[in-house]
């Protein structure tokens, strides 16, 4: 829906085997994976609260981002039941930066593409909204739409872009989290 919400930020796929899953993307001369074993927290799911945790790969082919998720656990998520429905993997939701999560989802609606809200990611300590996934109403086996503000995480996702650009065929698999705190760093000293 890009012609309202204008253009993704990334496509997500979700595997039941996060390695085979990298190996898929990396045959196609994909790389280098900016890769976090564990990435949790407690969201808001389908009106329930429920943790989670997943391993998690951010990887650009030229300007496109992709993420790539395997969930850590056998419960309740949207990527389990995701998985429940595609056994096989595949893909999970389109992302997109949003200003106004409420104002963009009536324009969904407008537009004659009504969403249903699936998960509500918040800060804990201060309630603030992170990102929302939402579904096509009567979908049956929706692509999730993600909606997610600009910001805290602009400048890792910027030298994970470049890195891509530059990259030689070394080092395929990459901690993300020392990339993403020197992006931090030196977005908080800018």
């Amino acid at each position: 829906m890009s012609r309202i919400l204008g253009n993704p930020a990334h496509t997500c796929y979700v595997y039941p085997d996060f390695d085979k899953a990298l190996a898929k993307f990396a045959a196609a001369g994909i790389g280098p994976f900016f890769v976090l074993d564990e990435v949790g927290g407690m969201g808001d799911y389908r009106g329930e609260q429920h943790p989670f945790t997943s391993q998690v790969a951010f990887v650009y082919s030229g300007d496109a981002c992709f993420e790539i998720i395997t969930p850590n656990q056998v419960g309740i998520s949207a990527y389990n039941e995701y998985l429940g429905r595609n056994p096989g993997g595949g893909l999970h939701h389109i992302a997109y930066y949003s200003d106004d999560f409420e104002a963009d989802m009536a324009r969904m609606a407008e537009a004659g593409m009504p969403l249903n809200l699936v998960v509500d990611m918040r800060d804990p300590a201060t309630g603030y909204q992170i990102e929302i996934y939402c579904e096509p109403v009567g979908a049956e086996d929706p692509i999730f739409y993600q909606l997610m503000h600009r910001g805290l995480f602009d400048a890792w996702f910027e030298a994970m872009h470049k890195a891509a650009a530059e990259w030689d065929g070394t080092d395929p698999i990459r901690d993300a989290r020392l990339m993403m705190m020197a992006a931090l760093a030196a977005g908080a000293a800018a």
